[in-house]
């Protein structure tokens, strides 16, 4: 139940238990990456691997290799998630006075035609959904807010014009005001330079900033101690740096714009350090990213305030 769900993730960092990344199956791949990472030998195979062989699901052949014990638990996921669908697909028919089969989505995260033994052919499938699912996830987030800011144009112009002169003055000065003092804002660092990380190491760690580390930097951050760094677990480093363009108490600042912000910062992290392109940013990437010249040199950060979000032509179609 969702209560249990709950008391179960409550000892979680919050950071964690954001992991399911609003996919519907977000709980069974959890459970399963986690039973793979204990197993040492394929979590290994998983770090080298060509990120091509990751995203195509080529690596769910290495699955014959794991352990014994952690065959069996990841059987016992398989049949715990078709049981959860079989459950959902009754739910669904039930919110209707019948099924329309042609309208019923088959996942196809999970290999329905064995429904006992997690095989290959159901780590393969999970890979694959995932990588697609992602994928999309990130474009409708963009679209959606393209479309939440045009909604916002549209609401200003709407009220602008119930006005009388006077009044729309005042309005129009009230607003441009607002977007003044949201602009007021200390510089932003580029995310991922040195003194970018510092900052998070001396005001967010509190950590001597004469004592800063690359190394002991990444494991500290290194949440779920896997070796590898995460989605969530990068934008955890941005937390500090948002802070400063946005404040849940202020009127002027908005907290939608916030997480887009804070997901342009985590798309170019990923795009500069993960060489692999597997999502995941490894310690050795990481490492690597603080060789290169950029790290020392920090060209700030221009916010959503200093960018076009949609063109003219789109928001006339969108009016």
């Amino acid at each position: 139940t969702e209560e249990q769900k709950k008391e179960e993730l409550k000892d979680e960092p919050k950071i964690l238990q954001d992991w399911e990344l609003s996919l519907e199956y977000g709980r069974y791949l959890k459970e399963v990456v986690q039973a793979l990472e204990s197993d040492h030998t394929f979590r290994k195979k998983l770090e080298d691997a060509d990120a091509k062989d990751i995203k195509s699901g080529k690596i769910a052949r290495e699955l014959n290799f794991v352990d014994h014990n952690i065959r069996n638990k990841l059987d016992e996921l398989k049949r715990r998630e078709l049981e959860r669908l079989r459950h959902y697909a009754i739910q669904e028919q039930e919110k209707t006075s019948g099924l329309d089969r042609s309208k019923l989505k088959i996942p196809v995260h999970i290999d329905h035609k064995n429904p006992t033994r997690f095989e290959v052919d159901d780590l393969r499938k999970l890979i694959q959904q995932t990588t697609q699912d992602l994928e999309q996830v990130d474009q409708q987030r963009k679209k959606d807010f393209s479309q939440y800011e045009m909604q916002k144009e549209f609401e200003y112009e709407q009220d602008l014009a119930k006005l009388s002169p006077d009044e729309r003055k005042k309005f129009e000065e009230k607003h441009n005001q607002e977007i003044k003092k949201h602009k007021d804002h200390p510089k932003l660092h580029h995310p991922g330079s040195k003194q970018q990380l510092e900052e998070v190491w001396e005001e967010q760690d509190h950590m001597n900033k004469v004592d800063f580390d690359p190394n002991s930097f990444f494991h500290l951050h290194d949440l779920d101690g896997n070796g590898l760094w995460d989605e969530n677990e990068v934008k955890a480093l941005f937390l500090k740096e948002l802070d400063k363009m946005y404040d849940p108490n202020a009127s002027e600042d908005d907290l939608t714009e916030r997480q887009e912000e804070m997901e342009r910062m985590r798309e170019h992290i990923f795009k500069e350090a993960d060489i692999d392109r597997n999502d995941l940013i490894s310690y050795e990437e990481f490492l690597a990213q603080t060789r290169r010249n950029e790290y020392e040199q920090d060209e700030g950060w221009q916010g959503l305030d200093e960018q076009e979000m949609y063109s003219q032509q789109e928001y006339e179609q969108y009016q």
